[in-house]
């Protein structure tokens, strides 16, 4: 799958924006060798995420096995396994949580009534599997690639 279409895919999810920061967060840590600690204060400097929001999205990820938090002197964050093993359903799942066809799509997330669908909630269930399908074979290393282009921000280079 081509950069642009898991673009398209991104923007046409529902995605909270929380669920997109910590999209953002991953990747922009994934720059680095797993292992390397970030202070929290630079993840938001270099992300322009602010710091109250930040600290809910690596708590959240932390708690998810997604990233690993440091106390003591070398007190941050890192990514808790190799990027090329954690995809974007991981994040997304961590963040807004599974996603769910019993869900419609139509009406502010409220379950369907029911086996009283909408004609439309099947075409809507099958563009769902299709963004999972997505989502589970894209790596963050492979959506790390993507944000320098878009963000074109030295802090988003390897050093």
């Amino acid at each position: 799958m081509s950069h642009e279409e898991i673009k398209t895919v991104i923007r046409l999810l529902p995605l909270s924006r929380g669920c997109q920061y910590a999209i953002r967060t991953v990747a922009h840590l994934s720059h680095k060798p797993q292992g390397t600690i970030f202070p929290r204060q630079e993840i938001s400097r270099q992300t322009k995420i602010p710091l109250p929001f930040l600290a809910k999205i690596l708590q959240v990820l932390n708690r998810a096995g997604v990233l690993r938090s440091h106390r003591g002197l070398q007190r941050g964050y890192s990514i808790n396994r190799p990027a090329s093993q954690i995809t974007l359903l991981d994040v997304v799942a961590a963040y807004d949580g599974p996603f769910d066809s019993s869900v419609c799509l139509m009406d502010g997330h409220k379950l369907c009534p029911g086996g009283q669908t909408c004609a439309v909630h099947p075409q809507l269930v099958k563009l769902q599997n299709q963004a999972v399908k997505i989502l589970s074979s894209t790596t963050v290393s492979d959506w790390a690639k993507i944000l320098p282009k878009r963000y074109s921000s030295h802090h988003w280079r390897k050093r």
